[in-house]
Formats: structure tokens, C-alpha cells, sequence
């Protein structure tokens, strides 16, 4: 008995690692198609969908961000037996699940609660968790963040620098072309301690300088790219940096309710600034060892990330919270670094395991709900309601197909709401979209009248008929 306790206790690292990975699985598949895509996704699976490259390549032209996710989604469905609402989801899915595989095998020369903590923290995340459901390209900028990030502070280790330094390489030239914050995350990093190498006129400033050179020179196709056109003006949208921005960037961390917020909240932000605090003490008095695997720096990073970004949306605003998910692992490492001390304090551990309880019992009450613009619901009831060939829509009407597709109905042809169009139908359907459709009415000339109307999340269909 006391063998097998002490057994336990010896690999108890490893069994947090496993079981926290069974719940981070669990819960990156679970109620996987809940609910509708919405259109930014509806967005990257059409364009993905595209058979001829041609057509792709006209598609994205507006798309202020590079392709490589919608590159990769394009193989992942050219490669499956069936195309679908479900397979497409299942790709996001299926990179955070690697990436939590890939980052298990890179740690394994971590300090054993160090490598746990960050593990953990990585795996129950609800910003990891949220995004691996999501058909856009931020679960595949996590991933490839949270490697850059683990290969750089493998540097520190002598062996294999060689695979350390390929790695990175092709890495940060992959997450630039993932999101335009994959680059500046890489820009950042390699810059931070460039800088601080060169202060400490350590011996790897010059090969840290080649590291961000080169990634700079491969990123330059795609700068010139979209300055030749408006694509930074789809951008407009977006609101100048405030509360609601940053209490969402914390959502990425913990979810948090009135319920819990001493916990999820007060508990935590007490805890990190006084890290924050100490190590800035540590600077101030030259103290700070300048390695790869400074956590010191590492934070850096990740504030220089959020108040650079924050300062330039002032002017132009380009930050929503799901653009900083590049700083989770960032942050993550800065608090497995700290934590690793008092993690043998049981007290810590129940801490820990509350404040993860706490945010996924939040998470779940917030996530789990239908939020999303209904476009399945809307076909399906196109399907059941309304007459063919043609339907009418004030947006995307390429999103319509794609569902009337999927649901193995050919018999329909959503067209864009527009002042001049024909049909020969007696009844008509219009989807209207609660928020970006184009206004357009359909012509009185048409001699319609309008007999129901049905509401969806984010949309109504309109019933017409024609008038006697």
C-alpha cells in the first residue's frame, strides 16, 4: 500500500498532465455542432470550398489577414470522404488537440510542476477550448504561438539546437501567414530580446537579429500584398480599444460571474501582479538572468503585444480579444515559472483546481447557448417552407448554399437581393440578415405581397406570394 502511494505521489506531475488532457479533449469535441456557423466562418469554408484556385485567390482579395488557414482548410477538404458541416469542424478541433500533443512532447525536459502547470493551464483554457470550436484560423495560431514559444525557451537547453532553430524558423514564417498578430506576436518576441540581449551584450543577440530578419523578409510578399489594395480598411468595424475589450481578453483566461468573482478574478490578478511586481524589482536592480527561457521577458512580450496593439487601435482599430490569443501561452508560461515553487503546498493545488472548477462551471453557462447567426436553421426551414428555384438573400448568399448544399438539396439557387431580378416561381422566400445585409427590398414591379414572416438568431425569412 504505501509503495503504491509513493508511486503516486512520484508520478502525480504526470497523471495531473493526463487527466487534465482527458477533460481538454472532452471538452475541445463536446457539442461539437451545437449550433449554426456564423458568417466569419461561413466565410473561410466557402472560400476553402473553392475547387478552382483562381476562384480562391478572387475570393479572399478583401481579407485583410494571410491565407494559410484557409490554404490548409481547402486540402483538409479536398482529403475528406464527405464534405460537411461536421468535417469542417472538425479541423480547428483536431489542431488544438495536436497542439496539446506537440506541446506534451516538447516539455518533457521541463521542471516536472512547471511543465504541469503550463499543461494544464494550456489544456483547460476556455480561450483555447472556445476557439478549437470555431472554424477561423485563431485555434492554428495558438498552436503554432504556444510551439514558438516553447522552442524558444528550449534554446536554453545546449542539446539539439540545431532542430530548435529550423523549428523556429519555419514556425514563425507559418504563424505570420496564419493572422497579421501570428506576425506581430513573432516581431515582438524577437525583438523584446534582441534588445535585451544586446543590453546584456549576451553572445545570441546576433542570432536572435537573423531569427526575426528572415521571418521579416519572408512576411514582406504579403505586406505588399495588402498595401497594394484596401484590405486594412475592412478593419473599420471594429471599436476603439475599452472595459468590454479587456474583461473579454480575460475571458480568454478565466470566465467569471458575480458568483465567483473573488475567486476567478480578485484571487488571480492579485496573485500575477505581484509576480509582475517582483520580477520588475529584479530588473531594476540587475538581477534578471537574460536566457531564452526568461519569464521576465517572456511577460514583457505579452504587454508590449496588448499595449502596442491598443495604442495603434486609438488611431486605427485593429484588436479584438481573439487577436491576443497569441499571448496566452505567454502568459501561461510566466505563471507556471512562478507557481512551480508552491506547487507542494496542498493548498496551492486545491487553489488551482477551484479557480479551473469555478471558470468551466461559467464557461459552460455562457458558451453552451445559441449565439450564433442561425444560417442552418434558416435553410432548414427554406427546405421545409418555400418554394424553388430561386431564394432571395440581402447577404452572402454563397453561406445559403453551402447549408442547402450540405442538407443534399440541389433544387435551390439563393441569389443576392438586388433592384432588378426575374422569376418565374408563384411564391418567394427573402432571408433577411439582422445585421450587414444590404438593404435591398424587392422591386415593386415584381407584384409580391408578403404573406409570413419567421424569425431565426440573426435572421428572418420573409414569405411572398404573388399579388392578384
Amino acid at each position: 500500500m504505501k509503495e503504491r502511494i509513493y508511486k503516486l505521489r512520484e508520478f502525480r506531475y504526470e497523471i495531473g498532465i493526463l487527466v487534465s488532457f482527458c477533460i481538454g479533449f472532452f471538452l475541445r469535441f463536446y457539442q461539437l455542432d451545437r449550433q449554426s456557423l456564423w458568417s466569419d466562418e461561413l466565410y473561410s469554408v466557402y472560400a476553402s470550398s473553392l475547387s478552382n484556385w483562381s476562384d480562391f485567390w478572387n475570393y479572399l482579395e478583401e481579407d485583410p489577414h494571410p491565407p494559410l488557414f484557409q490554404i490548409l482548410l481547402s486540402f483538409w477538404i479536398r482529403i475528406l470522404p464527405k464534405f460537411s458541416e461536421f468535417s469542417v469542424r472538425l479541423f480547428p478541433v483536431i489542431i488544438s488537440v495536436l497542439n496539446l500533443c506537440i506541446l506534451w512532447f516538447l516539455t518533457k525536459t521541463w521542471e516536472k510542476p512547471k511543465r504541469f502547470i503550463f499543461l494544464f493551464l494550456i489544456s483547460l483554457s476556455p480561450g483555447a477550448i472556445y476557439y478549437a470550436q470555431e472554424v477561423r484560423s485563431y485555434s492554428l495560431l495558438l498552436c503554432l504561438s504556444s510551439i514558438i514559444l516553447v522552442l524558444f525557451v528550449n534554446l536554453e537547453k545546449e542539446g539539439n539546437r540545431r532542430f530548435g532553430w529550423i523549428g523556429l524558423l519555419i514556425a514563425s514564417i507559418l504563424v505570420s501567414y496564419v493572422h497579421l498578430f501570428g506576425f506581430i506576436f513573432v516581431g515582438s518576441l524577437y525583438f523584446l530580446f534582441w534588445v535585451r540581449f544586446l543590453l546584456k551584450k549576451n553572445k545570441e543577440v546576433k542570432s536572435v537579429f537573423y531569427l526575426g530578419l528572415i521571418t521579416f523578409l519572408a512576411f514582406l510578399p504579403f505586406v505588399y500584398q495588402l498595401s497594394k489594395g484596401t484590405k486594412i480598411a475592412t478593419a473599420s468595424w471594429i471599436d476603439p480599444p475599452g472595459l468590454v475589450l479587456y474583461l473579454a481578453y480575460y475571458s480568454l483566461f478565466f470566465y467569471t460571474s458575480k458568483k465567483f468573482f473573488f475567486l476567478t478574478v480578485i484571487i488571480p490578478v492579485i496573485l500575477f501582479m505581484t509576480w509582475v511586481v517582483k520580477d520588475l524589482r529584479n530588473w531594476m536592480r540587475d538581477r534578471m538572468d537574460v536566457t531564452y527561457s526568461s519569464s521576465g521577458t517572456v511577460i514583457l512580450v505579452a504587454f508590449f503585444i496588448i499595449i502596442s496593439t491598443s495604442l495603434f487601435s486609438l488611431y486605427k482599430p485593429i484588436v479584438t480579444n481573439r487577436n491576443w490569443i497569441v499571448t496566452l501561452p505567454l502568459v501561461y508560461y510566466f505563471v507556471a515559472e512562478h507557481l512551480k515553487f508552491s506547487l507542494n503546498r496542498w493548498y496551492s493545488i486545491v487553489g488551482l483546481i477551484l479557480l479551473t472548477l469555478f471558470s468551466l462551471i461559467d464557461f459552460k453557462k455562457n458558451f453552451y447557448l445559441a449565439f450564433k447567426e442561425d444560417w442552418r436553421g434558416s435553410a432548414q426551414y427554406i427546405l421545409r417552407n418555400c418554394e424553388p428555384p430561386l431564394v432571395v438573400s440581402d447577404s452572402y448568399p454563397e453561406f445559403l448554399s453551402l447549408y442547402l448544399d450540405w442538407a443534399g438539396h440541389k433544387e435551390f439557387s439563393p441569389i443576392l437581393s438586388g433592384p432588378v431580378f426575374e422569376i418565374s416561381q408563384s411564391k418567394l422566400c427573402v432571408l433577411k440578415r439582422f445585421l450587414g445585409g444590404n438593404g435591398q427590398e424587392l422591386p415593386k414591379s415584381m407584384s409580391m405581397e408578403k404573406i409570413g414572416q419567421t424569425i431565426f438568431y440573426g435572421f428572418t425569412v420573409e414569405e411572398y406570394k404573388r399579388a392578384k
